[in-house]
């Protein structure tokens, strides 16, 4: 056990002086010192043996390179990149207390036992015994978080090699898809401009037709009809895909 109280579970032992003057506590300063304190819920009688619990625990995570982190509102230890929520308190057992009519409630009565908690959902913990108190616990309950720890942040790794994957194989799907598209676009392209073209060779076929047969018939004065022509040829320029061609 170390002898000097870290500055974490210093501060902690201040606050719970303070709010033991308190007759309650609001929400808002349960929620507070929730986000800024160890989670330390016990009597007056059992502060010492809970603080100095506490104490224990920060200095082997902090030895190991390991660290307490608040988030969420919640004290957690964070190994390995991993959050572990953990709870101090003092040991309450339920009781059944029969009345004189044959039905009977539930009660709660205080031991001097602690029990510390980890987890929220699925919570484990341990509990002083008649042969081993919470103490001794220790070194069993840090190896449980070590390992869990280990253990999700091996199933993180794994998911982000995963995701790594999924991600680079999405992406060259996606390139040969666009790459298809490209493709498929300058063939449509070719197929259009080959269209254009013979529609524009038509047209000139026809209003070189058409001229001939003006000539012929000696209207060439006429404007309308050369107007015609005009603008037809104008027309199978813009639709030639020859006279703009672009290499896309």
């Amino acid at each position: 056990m170390s002898s000097k109280l870290h500055p974490l579970v210093q501060k902690t032992k201040v606050e719970l002086l303070k709010l033991d003057k308190l007759k309650s506590i609001s929400w808002e300063e349960q929620k507070r010192y929730d986000s800024e304190f160890l989670p330390i819920s016990v009597e007056p009688k059992l502060r010492e043996r809970a603080l100095n619990f506490m104490n224990d625990l920060i200095h082997l995570l902090e030895a190991n390179d390991h660290c307490i982190k608040f988030d969420m509102n919640r004290c957690h230890v964070e190994m390995y990149g991993q959050l572990t929520e953990i709870n101090l308190r003092q040991k309450y057992f339920r009781k059944r207390i029969p009345n004189d009519y044959g039905y009977s409630h539930n009660t709660f009565e205080k031991s001097n036992k602690l029990e510390f908690q980890i987890g929220s959902c699925y919570r484990k913990n341990w509990i002083d015994k008649e042969t081993k108190t919470l103490e001794e616990y220790l070194p069993a309950i840090y190896s449980h978080i070590e390992k869990k720890s280990k253990e999700y942040a091996e199933i993180r790794e794994r998911q982000r090699i995963q995701e790594e994957e999924r991600k680079r194989i999405e992406k060259i799907e996606a390139e040969k898809a666009e790459l298809i598209a490209l493709e498929n676009a300058k063939l449509e392209k070719l197929i259009t401009d080959a269209d254009n073209f013979i529609k524009a060779s038509n047209i000139r076929s026809y209003i070189k037709s058409l001229q001939n047969k003006i000539n012929q018939a000696d209207i060439s004065n006429n404007s309308k009809d050369q107007d015609y022509v005009k603008w037809a040829n104008k027309k199978a320029d813009e639709i030639d895909p020859t006279l703009n061609f672009k290499n896309e």
